[in-house]
């Protein structure tokens, strides 16, 4: 419970520091775009990282990731820890100046992007069985 009320104040400590801080620059099409392939990146890492917990050999390596979810990350915290980097990702978007705004978005892509794709590889979600799940029997 003391992990949530951090990250509801992570969150409000966001969107006081942030909110005030966006930049003077118009907000494009292209923004928008961007800003939801990164939503979709980082809400594929959220799903295929929410089902580590089902192998009992695959653990969170990341550095952020797994000092905030643990080594087995439960789906609440999971979706909780996501949507947090989602809100705090869009307001770094909207507070950079329009220039820098497409490196910023196409390099969250891109690392939520890669991520999404190695855990499919290792069978976190997209349709594959994990190896050694923790529901196989072996019969």
């Amino acid at each position: 419970m003391k992990q949530h009320q951090s990250m509801k104040n992570l969150i409000l400590l966001l969107v006081l520091v942030l909110g005030g801080c966006a930049h003077s620059d118009q907000w494009s099409k292209r923004d928008t775009y961007m800003q939801l392939g990164v939503t979709a990146a980082l809400a594929a890492d959220a799903y295929t990282t929410s089902k580590i917990q089902y192998d009992l050999l695959i653990y969170e390596r990341g550095f952020l990731a797994s000092r905030a979810l643990g080594r087995q990350p439960s789906t609440r915290d999971t979706y909780v820890y996501f949507g947090t980097l989602i809100i705090g990702n869009y307001l770094i978007s909207r507070a950079l100046p329009a220039k820098w705004r497409p490196y910023w978005q196409g390099w969250e892509m891109s690392v939520h992007g890669y991520v999404a794709y190695k855990n499919c590889k290792m069978g976190l979600g997209c349709d594959k069985e994990p190896l050694f799940s923790r529901y196989n029997t072996g019969d």
